[in-house]
């Protein structure tokens, strides 16, 4: 009877708000595009659809961005403006009471809007959200309201901008990117995406366009924009703290109220009574209590499951006190999915520092993650969902609980968050702002604020959200050059201080709380000293190993096997040239061995070439590095062997360190790539998996075996470690096995076991003498290691081997003889088909690096995987899937359309 009394009371509160109408939002879709001068596009060219892009449009006519030499080819079209058109009716319905908002969610960048031939606005950020009241500007039926924004070249703008400070005597350092390509200067004059200028691994393309929806909004008197939902619990009770971000062009106050609607989390709709909003401030907040028992936990990818509650906002808002007319468009909402969870960075003193480690729902975690680049070089192409899904989706598959958005790049789109939060991706978000100082006029601070704002709120509400990050590598850049500065030292240090703690860091406490924090940070820069450490002074070390987080570059461990202790590693990584049907897709019809060397070299951007990577190759493996031209398939394998092995050596030495939290995270750089060139990805820009990816399924599995080889005490050091949670802690038996295996024999020699116990989050260390592993008196050089770990059931749980030498070193390899079967199960009778394929492998001797390339010219385009690459056989049969990702055809394949290579055909003795 209480409970139909109760909802009694609140359907009369809620029910003469049920008959107000919604916002009307209409998305403008139908424009055209031509120069300004009409002498590139005499006719305007019709644009299909938005987000667009002049380079999209125009790739039909004049070709395609990342064809051969088109990022330099194309430049002209970033040294022009461009005439966005389009043309629509008002709404029939407008009343008297009705505003109308034209709003833009992003433009590409410095651009003029006209509507109806009067200059509406400017746009100078393609980061903000810009929204104009037009309702006295439209023009009633018959007429069409014609509206074009003229955007701006970013090139000449930039120019121009770097121009205008110089002849006042200031800079602004850098003028140009680090890189041995065709690179633009003066990004840090525009807020633009700044890799859009080119650097040491991606093209310069200098985009321009209308990157994000533009929709023109009828409503009363105000827009529900954004809800942040700041999470918090005690013994009994989660407490949502929501705040409603409103947006009204009103110059005098309001009514509004709220309810909330979340069926899994309340029985009942929750009712923020009417309330008289201010213009100024126009927000509401509100806090919901849920008992603890309601809700199940929202986890990080390992560690449990993502559970996520959809809650719905529904606004009302209103003039008169009285409630809205039932004409009146008073009603927006926003849906949002909740995942409950707590997070914290822990920095407490040590011995050594400070601690530097992420503590999700009570539970320290090791992160495992990878840097996160846009999915494309052009921002209106950056967002498609399919793209996302297979790179975050292939994140999670390779064990993965933490990506980073890198401050070069974007503030991703919502499917990127929501897909982040479905797949356990905690994200560290960096803002947009890179290795560079920052002009720091009054017009684009004031427009800083707006982007930091803007996109805080949209994003706050996401589980995945662990902390923001103000710009990536400033304060390092400041601090390592701050002898070549000079007398300007002091004043770009003062206007970086400034800029990030003086302004962006205290406008992200739109997001936080004064009782309790929902996530950590904001933190200054990466890499620092810390949240705790950064004080209002430049730290002198911001790549100190004490504390905070470091970037590691090859420069900085040029034997790669002397790594600092540092507490989290946010950004290393190794390079690796993609697969040979990737160069070739580029490359299209009539491709030969000499386009694809002059492809190779056009696309290495490093300003130090070729250097880093033939060092990185040197160090292991036995490649002829003069004549990589005449070489080009091994170069392809030997680079990404390399990477994978350099790559898994430094995430098992980081992982190995986490006991006591002396290092307690490392996130590769970088998962994804925007061209096919040499880069640090680890899935090249077709979605092909490099083989270290393949391989960091292994090394970031959990269970997990690591082993070292510790050089000046000639031992083994082994660590078994379990990254995950359980409530009771449990402790699983397992039994390691340690196989010593000759090069030239198929089956092992010796075998050590040993029974060990790990709890939850545990890991466990053992120091074998490397002596004791050797097979009668056979050195280092002629074995090398198979160690297993098995479960009380006798499956195998984790696996490793271990190479006591540089592969380059190994004496007895012999020639596998190698064979190869493809089987495949039926496809089905009709569409969808299921192409996968089983690749039987047999081999007579260890087979070392087993890589395996998809070689058919039909069906080489299409995105496959293999289960398993660039792996070393050590059974006289092994079985490989591979998955092509098409259900149009049925597929046949043969042994020929498979190329296979082993490290054995390069150093076989017999």
């Amino acid at each position: 009877m209480l409970k139909i009394i109760i909802f009694s009371v609140i359907l009369l509160i809620i029910l003469p708000l049920l008959q107000a109408k919604k916002v009307q939002v209409i998305e403008l879709t139908k424009w055209s595009l031509r120069d300004s001068d009409s002498v590139i596009a005499a006719q305007p060219i019709d644009v299909a659809k938005i987000p667009s892009g002049v380079y999209t449009e125009l790739a039909k006519t004049s070709g395609d961005l990342l064809g051969p030499n088109n990022d330099v080819n194309l430049r002209w079209i970033a040294n022009k403006t461009w005439i966005y058109s389009t043309s629509f009716d008002m709404a029939d319905e407008l009343g008297h009471d009705s505003l109308v908002n034209l709003t833009f969610h992003g433009i590409d960048t410095v651009a003029k809007i006209w509507l109806n031939g009067n200059l509406l606005g400017e746009t100078d950020n393609m980061f903000v959200r810009y929204s104009y009241v037009v309702g006295h500007l439209l023009q009633v039926s018959p007429k069409h309201n014609v509206l074009e924004i003229e955007i701006i070249s970013p090139l000449m703008e930039a120019n121009a901008r770097a121009k205008q400070l110089e002849e006042k005597g200031i800079g602004a350092p850098p003028s140009c990117p680090q890189s041995s390509g065709d690179v633009e200067c003066h990004r840090n004059m525009l807020r633009k995406m700044q890799m859009s200028f080119g650097g040491d691994w991606n093209p310069a393309a200098l985009s321009s366009g209308l990157w994000k929806p533009v929709t023109i909004e009828y409503y009363t008197v105000a827009v529900l924009r954004e809800v942040d939902v700041a999470l918090n619990r005690n013994d009994t009770h989660w407490t949502m703290d929501c705040r409603a971000f409103i947006n009204t062009p009103d110059s005098e106050s309001f009514y509004a109220q709220l309810v909330v609607y979340a069926s899994d989390l309340f029985n009942e709709p929750f009712v923020v009574k009417q309330k008289k909003l201010s213009y100024t401030s126009p927000n509401m907040e509100f806090q919901i209590h849920i008992p603890k028992e309601k809700v199940k936990l929202w986890w990080p990818n390992g560690y449990g499951a993502q559970k996520l509650y959809p809650v719905s906002f529904n606004l009302k808002s209103y003039r008169s006190e009285d409630g809205p007319s039932l004409s009146s468009r008073t009603d927006s909402q926003k849906l949002l999915n909740i995942g409950f969870r707590t997070i914290e960075l822990v920095e407490d003193e040590d011995e050594i520092g400070r601690t530097f480690y992420f503590r999700v729902n009570g539970h320290p975690i090791f992160m495992k993650g990878v840097n996160f680049v846009p999915a494309h070089t052009l921002p209106e192409l950056s967002a498609d969902t399919e793209t996302l899904q297979h790179l975050l989706k292939s994140a999670q598959e390779a064990n993965m609980n933490m990506i980073r958005v890198w401050g070069g790049g974007l503030y991703e789109s919502d499917t990127f968050y929501s897909l982040a939060d479905s797949y356990g991706l905690l994200v560290w978000q960096d803002m947009a702002f890179t290795k560079a100082t920052y002009p720091v006029t009054d017009e684009l601070m004031n427009s800083m604020r707006i982007e930091a704002a803007q996109n805080a709120q949209r994003l706050a509400h996401h589980a995945s959200l662990a902390m923001i990050v103000t710009n990536n590598e400033i304060e390092l850049y400041l601090v390592k050059n701050r002898s070549d500065f000079g007398s300007e030292a002091k004043r770009l240090e003062d206007e970086y201080k400034l800029l990030f703690r003086g302004i962006l860091a205290p406008e992200l406490n739109i997001i936080s709380r004064n009782d309790f924090k929902p996530r950590p940070g904001p933190m200054v820069s990466t890499p620092s000293m810390g949240i705790v450490e950064s004080g209002k002074e430049l730290a002198k070390d911001p790549q100190s190993p004490h504390c905070g987080d470091v970037h590691l570059y090859e420069d900085a461990t040029p034997s790669q096997n002397a790594y600092p202790e540092a507490r989290f590693i946010s950004e290393f990584g190794f390079i690796s040239l993609p697969m040979r049907s990737s160069w070739l897709r580029v490359l299209g019809q009539n491709a030969t061995e000499e386009k694809l060397a002059a492809l190779i070299r056009q696309r290495q951007h490093h300003p130090r070439g070729f250097i880093p990577l033939f060092r990185q190759i040197a160090y292991e493996l036995p490649f002829n590095l003069q004549n990589w031209e005449e070489n080009i398939d091994e170069f392809i394998y030997f680079s990404q062997v390399s990477q994978a092995m350099a790559t898994k050596k430094a995430v098992e030495l980081f992982r190995s360190r986490r006991d006591n939290y002396l290092t307690m995270g490392a996130l590769i750089w970088q998962l994804n790539d925007v061209w096919i060139a040499p880069s640090w990805s680890s899935i090249d820009f077709y979605g092909n998996y490099k083989l270290v990816h393949l391989w960091a399924k292994e090394f970031l599995a959990s269970p997990s075996i690591i082993a070292l080889y510790h050089e000046l005490s000639n031992h083994i050091n082994i660590t078994i470690t379990r990254e995950d949670f359980r409530e009771d802690r449990d402790t699983i038996f397992y039994n390691l096995f340690i196989n010593t295996y000759l090069w030239n024999d198929i089956y092992p020699k010796t075998a050590i076991a040993r029974a060990i116990g790990l709890g939850s989050n545990a890991l466990d260390k053992l120091n074998i003498p490397l002596e004791s592993v050797l097979y009668e008196k056979t050195t280092k050089e002629e074995i090398f290691l198979e160690i297993l770990l098995k479960d009380q059931q006798e499956n195998i749980v984790a696996h490793n081997y271990f190479y006591p030498v540089p592969i380059k070193n190994i004496v007895g390899l012999r020639n596998p003889e190698l064979q190869l079967e493809v089987l495949r199960s039926d496809c089905g009778t009709g569409k969808p088909y299921v192409n996968s394929f089983s690749l039987r492998i047999t081999v007579k001797y260890p087979a070392l690096f087993i890589f395996l390339e998809l070689n058919h010219p039909n069906y080489v385009e299409m995105r496959h995987s293999f289960s398993m690459n660039g792996f070393t056989q050590t059974v006289p049969r092994q079985n490989v899937q591979l998955e092509i990702d098409t259900d149009s055809e049925c597929i046949k394949l043969n042994p020929h359309d498979i190329s296979v290579k082993t490290m054995n055909q390069y150093m076989a003795q017999v």
